[in-house]
């Protein structure tokens, strides 16, 4: 696909990068139909070594100047087909800088009635209205040539009164859709204008109207509340809009704006004989079109401005969740906690395969304690359990405490019980994936499934829900859902190919937004793999129907095979650079098994000065990063949080006193923290450091742990106030983090029979 030298222009300018770097990524973004994981990754020395987050801005500058360009060749033919086109009008359609100003040129045109103005010049009006704008004679002066038209008008016009309003009509059109003056305003709104609500006359009738009491009489300057930090306001105040609880305004001070359009019109109106009459089709221009039409605009801007800022930090903690410390090839045993219909256990293996399930009773209307513990000791004993993690929904601390005071592995601390997010696992539970999975279970053993998994491998078990439905970010059913899910979607498929894969045990929805791979071929991958057996070499991927050369290109650096009779085939290293590394060692007299394992002989490839000539600086220090690593896999291993002993509800809290949390969201006026109990604390921004702070996630993310003090505690909205401050700060506050572990091998089936579950009466074994 040939590229547009326009876009690539309109980029370079937008994004203030060098247009070489532009045109390389380009070409390789739309010409080469590369991914952007690819690129990123494995084409630094073509881009110059541009990240994921220039690449992807490349792309959507690009994009957006196509879309302008559309609407452009739009407007000219529709214009056009109108017989309503001039010179002039061509030229301001063709150098129009934005959308905005497109629309501005376009909006005399876009209704298919006829409004008042161009009734009154169709019956011969417009002369004389001009030389009421030019206003150098009084407005009696002009009565015999509105007699004159009336009298022409067949009875259409009755009088000169009437006349004389159509005259006006053509004024306040001509004033209205002024370009200049249009801009002038639009400026003057961002510059000195507000955002003002009230409450709505009938918004006591509306349930949720006590919710926006904080903006029944409020007002913001435009300029402040657009700023990133404000778009959680903003959407508020929607919201209260579309509810009909609030009415919400972008205005100036009008004198403001009749100055302007005055100084622009009728710069000497002192001395006009018609000013009078000019002044009151000045105000009936802005109050009646010129205002209303940048109220929508505005708040249409504010809208975009806060949905970016919404998407962008729901996308940061998204990408926060799916990189958490993981588990890794461990047993698990999850539980979904329940009362009156039991809490759901499974048994999932180190692999995660599904092994069995079972229902326990421990609260009331059976109160099985006893019979309870003792099915789940037995079954961390025949499993070699060494983590059971439970729902952090209802029911979840409660099922918590009874594990720590009734099951005595946990209880001596052999076995780590830990409460785990279970945003989503509803939505998995009853998708076509978890019935493709699971077809014999219901939904309460898929979701208790998922929530195993997921403590397992975050990433991979997330994967397969709608990123929405996780839990983390603001206001995410209020903003734009297309592009909130094409970002979302970019910042699942950036962790996954950040993470890689193990080609031999991903499931289809993980491999799907492996680079250039996509559902169609991640699942005939599986499929494969189910009817030939494991992979033994990237190659094989070749053999998998569908599978092209290109695709093969995009996305086999990021899969990887612990099992390849090739080491360099469980790195991030790309099978392009094989030959040439294979020719390296070669020449060392060595092979390529040494250069895997022999730290020496990787720094003497890190230098090679020759190398670096052949295959770029930036690209042979990544390989010599990739073989040096412990791990491929760059996440931290996963460390349990230890909350207060004692607190199980909001009553428990001590005003003052220090907790341990775990953040588990950020928004743009703080984060949400999790001490152990049933509401999560709210740290506001304002109480995260003794130092400023501009935005939440330049001091926190999801998952992290911290030392918060509960400095307010309001029972009747269940709300906890929290605060960071170093007033009282303890020594050693932890933050996240976790140690490396060996590069994981492929694991071995586990020798787990069905009669492992012999003496749990009444488990479900697959």
């Amino acid at each position: 696909m040939a590229l547009d030298s326009a876009a690539l222009i309109y980029a370079t300018q937008k994004l203030q990068l060098p247009p070489a770097k532009v045109l390389a990524t380009a070409t390789l973004l739309i010409t080469e139909q590369c991914t952007v994981p690819f690129i990123a990754r494995y084409r630094k020395e073509v881009t110059g070594g541009l990240d994921e987050v220039q690449i992807r801005a490349i792309h959507e500058a690009y994009e957006e100047h196509i879309e302008i360009e559309k609407r452009r060749a739009f407007i000219l033919d529709a214009v056009t087909k109108m017989e309503a086109m001039t010179p002039v009008l061509e030229k301001q359609i063709k150098t129009a800088a934005t959308l905005n100003q497109l629309e501005d040129l376009y909006a005399p045109y876009k209704s298919k009635k006829k409004t008042k103005a161009m009734i009154a010049k169709e019956l011969g009006l417009e002369p004389v209205a001009n030389l009421i704008m030019i206003g150098k004679t009084s407005l009696e002066s002009h009565k015999a040539a509105l007699e004159e038209i009336v009298a022409k008008s067949g009875g259409k016009l009755k009088d000169v009164t009437e006349a004389l309003a159509g005259a006006s009509d053509i004024i306040i059109e001509t004033i209205s859709h002024d370009l200049t003056l249009k801009e002038k305003l639009r400026h003057e709104f961002w510059r000195n204008g507000l955002i003002k609500t009230v409450k709505r006359k009938d918004a006591d009738n509306i349930e949720e109207s006590t919710k926006f009491r904080d903006f029944f009489e409020f007002s913001e300057p435009l300029s402040k509340i657009k700023e990133p930090k404000a778009s959680h306001r903003y959407l508020a105040l929607r919201r209260g809009m579309m509810l009909k609880v609030l009415k919400v305004d972008a205005e100036i001070d009008p004198m403001i704006a009749y100055g302007l359009i005055e100084e622009q019109f009728f710069p000497q109106r002192a001395a006009l004989g018609c000013y009078d009459h000019l002044k009151k089709c000045t105000q009936k221009a802005y109050d009646q079109v010129i205002q209303p039409s940048l109220d929508l605009e505005v708040k249409n801007d504010l809208k975009k401005a806060a949905d970016t800022a919404a998407i962008n930090i729901f996308g940061v903690n998204l990408k926060d969740l799916l990189l958490q410390p993981y588990l890794g090839s461990r047993a698990v045993l999850g539980i979904d906690p329940g009362v009156r219909t039991g809490c759901k256990v499974v048994i999932i293996d180190a692999t995660g395969k599904f092994l069995g399930d079972h229902v326990v009773y421990p609260f009331a209307p059976k109160n099985d304690v006893k019979g309870s513990a003792q099915i789940l000791t037995k079954m961390i004993d025949a499993f070699k359990i060494e983590y059971v993690c439970v729902g952090s929904g209802t029911y979840g601390r409660e099922t918590l405490a009874f594990l720590e005071e009734h099951v005595p592995q946990v209880k001596s601390g052999a076995t780590k019980a830990t409460l785990i997010s279970e945003s989503g696992a509803s939505i998995y539970s009853a998708s076509d994936i978890a019935r493709e999975e699971f077809p014999d279970k219901d939904v309460t053993v898929r979701g208790a499934i998922s929530i195993a998994r997921r403590f397992q491998d975050p990433l991979a078990e997330l994967v397969k829900i709608d990123a929405k439905s996780i839990g983390v970010g603001q206001y995410q059913h209020d903003v734009n859902q297309i592009q909130l899910k094409n970002s979302l979607e970019g910042v699942v498929e950036s962790c996954v190919n950040f993470v890689g894969v193990d080609l031999n045990t991903a499931s289809a929805p993980l491999l799907a937004f492996v680079s250039g791979i996509g559902p169609t071929v991640a699942k005939n991958i599986v499929t494969y793999r189910q009817e030939k057996g494991a992979f033994q070499t990237r190659q094989d991927l070749l053999k998998v129907p569908r599978f092209s050369q290109k695709v093969f290109e995009q996305c086999a650096g990021f899969l990887r095979l612990y099992t390849s009779p090739n080491p360099l085939d469980a790195t991030f290293i790309h099978p392009e650079r094989y030959s040439i590394l294979e020719a390296w060692v070669t020449k060392k007299g060595k092979a390529i098994a040494d250069l895997v394992n022999d730290k020496e002989l990787q720094n003497a490839l890190a230098k090679d000065p020759d190398l670096k000539k052949e295959i770029g600086e930036m690209t042979l220090t990544d390989i010599a990063k990739s073989l040096g690593a412990p791990t491929q896999d760059p996440r931290t291993v996963f460390k349990s949080v230890e909350f207060a002993k004692g607190i199980s509800d909001l009553k428990d809290l001590k005003m003052g006193e220090w907790y341990q949390g775990v953040v588990t969201n950020i928004t743009m006026f703080g984060a949400f923290v999790d001490i152990g109990i049933k509401e999560n604390g709210l740290l506001h921004i304002s109480q995260i450091s003794d130092t400023f702070v501009e935005n939440a996630t330049d001091k926190l993310k999801v998952g992290m742990e911290l030392k918060v003090k509960v400095i307010g505690v309001d029972m009747e909205r269940k709300r906890v106030s929290l605060s960071c401050k170093a007033d009282a700060r303890p020594e050693g506050v932890p933050t996240s983090g976790g140690s490396s572990r060996p590069m994981p091998k492929m694991p071995a089936q586990p020798a787990f029979k069905n009669n492992a579950f012999a003496g749990l009466s009444g488990l479900k074994v697959k």
